[in-house]
């Protein structure tokens, strides 16, 4: 931007672009003239290169020509994606008026900004959410709120504890665009996992000024039309409604609209839903693969079977969301099986959803008068299908059939509307004509009548004056210079009648007009100019009607989004043989019978091998799993992690039975992984993971603990997993499935209260060995680690030596006295005592036994009751 000393010597109107850009100085200004969006100065130099546009320059009253590039106005929609994506917000300033001999003057002033978190266009959205979202820290109390303008989806919490932590969970689930905070946010954001791991946006500050209570209490109390913050549940959450007042703020200044379909502020409580950090659903591939991010490889791919863009944000919310309600979760469960017992109903209400619009974001378009003629009618067509929906509703019998049924709302003066004003063959654009319907307004007709009969009125026209004058050769014209006119030839000008006034001569004739012509000019020419001016006022007052129709229209795509979710939900149960799960409120069993992992059973097309899980919050809370890698340890973990949660978000589960106990938050450790960025190794991120675990689980979590300890030499890994599995057991009674290669680690069965062994199945064959995925009672021998690097075709050279280092290693026995040596409780000697006594008194029992008959898995177990009879005696 040029010095202020240069701005007396530019032009009128690049002086009116840079007083407008020290306005928007952090966005990219489209400052239209005429059929282009130009930029000038700096922007364009960087636009040029980020979009690949011709750099050109422009006088502008200095020596220097200023640089400039543009796109064309129609094409708008093509590069703003591009701009969006490039990282640019982008300030529109448009051209407010046609110029005219009697007002040279253009008037042009930005009428909306866009940035990331502020996109409405059906062009920048895909079917997810696009949230907005403001983080306030106040002295000891942090509010976050969040919005979706494309559908006026609008949440706030209030936060009082671990401010980051909780934080870090809001923004692992929703995973905003955009985020703008006060600046005292910024030692919060340094300790944000997920901002490290730029799963989401740099923060944006903003002035501290804007975050006044007094203003966003007021503003807050307008936009809902409430008198008093108690209608919403807000009257003592000061942090959430200057977090929400300022984010109305943002909103209003960049659209520079009031939105009328943000009407409603949800107030959530984190403590209602199960809490799963970034990292365990990362590790879990909730709504997104690890590899590559996508949504294939993930449980939303799996259980997405959805037909509407307001089912596919439902599904997902759901998901990211696993309930601890009991009722609420069998008010789910019990619509999925309506579904899948009602096969006919379930499939005829999937091909009704197919047809439905996505009438969210039509609706979001209504308020901010961007509404289209199609969107008019794709209205239409989605709300007809409400009527035959309600039908099939009507023949379920659950409580959720019953209450989405009462939600859907029928519009028949609406939709009566839209059919009866809005011409089917119309375009986006209101001001291409040919929107409205014949005989939807009077004036209207009149003016079509005028233009299509204007041809043969004319022809009539001519016709009468060829008789009346004489002149056979007379023609009635018409060019954009002089409108319509008569031509003679030169050979009978002479005896053209008085009425005729000249208008032109040309070399071989002379051109006329009558009043009558005039007259018929004037009709025809304002006709359609009237039309276009009289089309948008119509349509305009339909879209007044609409506008009065927002909330129920919210109302009922609500209901649909989740009806879809809920008839998606049973149609994968039915698809991959799923079932209900039993939920009960103070129920700490957790039981699955024949589970099986929902993404990989579906990857691998062919029976998954299906294992069992039986544990409690008592004595047999947690799972020490040995066996090799490759076997399936991870696989069964995830299992157990992921049917605990679809029955949460009220699904059903991949399994023969299951019975599961409510579940406050999961937890993983799983997988290898480092943030070098950030200076931290493979290690370190994982006793970072192991340290969140310890300290914020709860009796009610559950722990997926894989390999603890790996990262770093063989004594201190196994210390390392040692004391973690025994700080875990000694501190919470919560469910924890601990897999290890430390197989040192499996005599603490019958030291740890609740721990149980148990090991994947493998067999060995001609010198290798064969995965068998099944998990069974008891402890690998060994890890099998050289067999599976010969499966992974290491030179033979180095496998064999391998084992030969293996023996070696194996005679010195290094680890031979490392339980003996290290009991985990300080009575260590009364307890190997009260041990030895029981061995000298269940001696002769071992005498009676024949030892030929027992194989490893009954000999294990007799092992196990011996222990518990030494114990209990």
């Amino acid at each position: 931007m040029p010095e202020d000393k240069d701005l007396s010597k530019m032009s009128d109107m690049m002086t009116h672009y840079f007083t407008v850009k020290q306005d928007y100085p952090d966005c990219m200004l489209l400052y239209r003239l005429g059929d282009f969006y130009e930029m000038f100065s700096e922007d364009a130099k960087t636009c040029s290169r980020a979009l690949g546009l011709t750099l050109t320059g422009r006088s502008c009253g200095l020596e220097e020509r200023m640089p400039m590039c543009g796109i064309p106005a129609k094409a708008l929609d093509a590069y703003l994606p591009k701009m969006i994506e490039a990282g640019f917000k982008v300030a529109i300033c448009e051209q407010l008026n046609v110029p005219t001999p009697s007002n040279p003057k253009v008037e042009r002033e930005v009428v909306r900004v866009i940035t990331p978190g502020t996109l409405i266009d059906a062009s920048l959205l895909d079917t997810s959410n696009n949230y907005l979202a403001c983080v306030y820290k106040g002295d000891d109390t942090l509010g976050v709120s969040y919005i979706d303008i494309s559908t006026g989806d609008f949440y706030t919490y209030q936060l009082n504890e671990d401010l980051s932590l909780e934080l870090n969970d809001i923004f692992s689930t929703i995973k905003p665009h955009e985020i703008i905070a006060n600046s005292a946010v910024q030692a919060i954001e340094d300790d944000l996992p997920i901002s490290k791991m730029q799963l989401i946006p740099a923060f944006g500050y903003i002035d501290d000024k804007e975050f006044d209570y007094e203003s966003c209490r007021d503003l807050v109390l307008t936009q809902l039309k409430i008198k008093s913050l108690k209608e919403i549940g807000c009257e003592n959450k000061f942090a959430s409604i200057v977090s929400a007042g300022v984010l109305l703020k943002y909103v209003r200044n960049t659209q520079k609209r009031d939105l009328s379909h943000i009407n409603k502020l949800a107030l959530l409580d984190i403590k209602k839903y199960m809490q799963i950090d970034a990292t365990s659903r990362r590790n879990l591939e909730l709504t997104e693969s690890s590899r590559d991010r996508t949504t294939k490889g993930s449980l939303l791919w799996v259980l997405d079977k959805t037909k509407t863009s307001m089912g596919k944000r439902t599904i997902k919310s759901l998901i990211d969301n696993p309930l601890l309600s009991e009722n609420e979760i069998n008010y789910r469960l019990g619509g999925v099986e309506d579904f899948v017992k009602n096969i006919v109903v379930r499939e005829q209400m999937r091909d009704l959803l197919y047809n439905i619009f996505d009438i969210e974001r039509l609706t979001g378009r209504i308020s901010y008068n961007n509404l289209t003629p199609k969107d008019c009618l794709a209205l239409s067509k989605s709300l007809k299908i409400i009527a035959p929906i309600k039908t099939l509703l009507a023949k379920l019998s659950s409580d959720f059939a019953k209450k989405i049924n009462e939600n859907l709302l029928t519009f028949d003066a609406i939709v009566q509307l839209i059919d009866s004003a809005i011409n089917e063959n119309c375009t986006n654009n209101i001001k291409d004509g040919d929107v409205i319907k014949l005989g939807f307004n009077a004036e209207l007709d009149d003016i079509i009548n005028i233009q299509t009969s204007s041809a043969e009125t004319l022809s009539r026209m001519e016709e009468a004056e060829k008789i009346a004058t004489g002149i056979k050769n007379l023609k009635i014209g018409y060019n954009r210079v002089f409108g319509y006119y008569i031509e003679v030839s030169k050979g009978s000008v002479e005896t053209v009648p008085y009425r005729y006034i000249r208008k032109q001569t040309l070399v071989n004739g002379e051109r006329f007009i009558t009043e009558e012509l005039k007259n018929v000019e004037e009709k025809i020419l304002n006709a359609a100019d009237r039309k276009q001016e009289l089309e948008v006022e119509l349509f305009n007052k339909i879209r007044e009607v609409l506008l009065g129709e927002v909330a129920n229209l919210q109302k009922v795509s609500k209901a649909i989004g989740m009806l879809d979710a809920i008839v998606s939900f049973a149609t994968v149960a039915v698809e991959q043989n799923y079932v209900k799960p039993i939920i009960t409120k103070n129920n700490t069993k957790l039981e699955i019978i024949g589970g099986r992992h929902p993404v990989v059973e579906k990857i691998l097309k062919r029976d998954f091998v299906s294992n069992d899980t039986i544990m409690n919050n008592d004595d047999s809370r947690t799972m020490l799993i040995t066996g090799p890698n490759m076997a399936g340890k991870s696989t069964y973990m995830r299992q157990v992690a992921l049917i605990t949660l679809m029955a949460q978000i009220g699904c059903f589960v991949p399994a023969k039975s299951a019975r599961v106990a409510i579940t406050d938050r999961i937890f993983t450790r799983i997988g290898a992984s480092d943030d070098l960025m950030f200076g931290q190794s493979t290690f370190m991120v994982e006793m970072a993971e192991v340290s969140n675990i310890l300290h914020n689980a709860t009796d009610k979590s559950l722990i997926l603990l894989d390999e603890i300890g790996r990262g770093t030499s063989t004594f201190d890994g196994l210390s390392i997993a040692w004391s973690v599995i025994e700080y875990i057991s000694k501190n919470f009674h919560c469910k924890t499935l601990f897999s290890t290669h430390f197989h040192e680690l499996t005599d603490l069965e019958g030291v740890l209260d609740g721990l149980k062994n148990y090991k994947i199945q493998v067999q060995e064959y001609n010198n290798s060995v064969i995965f068998l995925r099944k998990i069974t009672r008891g402890c690998a021998n060994r890890s099998f680690g050289i067999e599976v690097a010969s499966l992974a075709n290491l030179p033979e050279e180095v496998v064999e030596r391998a084992k030969i280092i293996l023996h070696n290693l194996e005679q010195h026995d290094l680890n031979k006295d490392i339980i003996k040596n290290n009991c985990v409780d300080n009575g260590e000697e009364k307890k190997m005592a009260e041990y030895r006594k029981g061995l000298t008194q269940v001696a002769g029992i071992l005498n009676d036994l024949d030892l030929n008959t027992l194989t490893p898995l009954n000999a294990f177990d007799i092992l196990i009751q011996l222990k518990n009879y030494i114990k209990k005696d």
